[in-house]
């Protein structure tokens, strides 16, 4: 497995593809380029390739909502199922953070859940895992048009962030 930058206008026909097997799958987030907000100029994205298929993608973006420090990890983050039984997502977020800290030495790195288990793929099931590693609860906030809960990643305590 390898991840890498992808790049809107570059990776297109790629990430056209594996949107076309997340529409199959369901995953509503990651069916089109405008579900999953590939052209939005705010994101900085990386996927993961298994020989040269794209199998998993995620991404990363500003998040002042939060503070002026704080970017928001593992946007529209989506594996393809039978890949793999770790987070195979969280492979991306060392180049992810590399690209933030470019943009300000200071970040901070947060994620947000989906509450609604109805709404997103598997966000209910990070949900729980995000409890269960008992990730630092920031606020819930209401996030492009949906409830989401706010957790911070404190990658000096938890080893599936590095």
């Amino acid at each position: 497995m390898q991840s890498k930058f992808l790049f809107p206008g570059v990776h297109d026909n790629i990430v056209s593809e594996f949107c076309n097997k997340c529409k199959v799958l369901k995953y509503v987030n990651n069916s089109s380029f405008k579900a999953m907000k590939w052209y939005w100029e705010e994101v900085q994205w990386a996927g993961t390739f298994i020989d040269d298929n794209l199998v998993s993608i995620s991404g990363i973006h500003k998040f002042p909502e939060i503070d002026e420090n704080a970017f928001r990890a593992m946007f529209r983050a989506a594996t393809l199922p039978g890949i793999s039984s770790k987070f195979i997502n969280f492979q991306q977020l060392s180049l992810l953070k590399e690209w933030a800290y470019i943009q300000n030495e200071k970040a901070k790195f947060y994620v947000t859940f989906n509450i609604d288990p109805n709404i997103g793929c598997k966000s209910s099931r990070m949900l729980k895992v995000a409890k269960r590693v008992k990730l630092k609860y920031i606020n819930s906030i209401e996030y492009f048009n949906v409830k989401q809960e706010v957790y911070l990643l404190d990658d000096n305590k938890y080893k599936y962030f590095k």
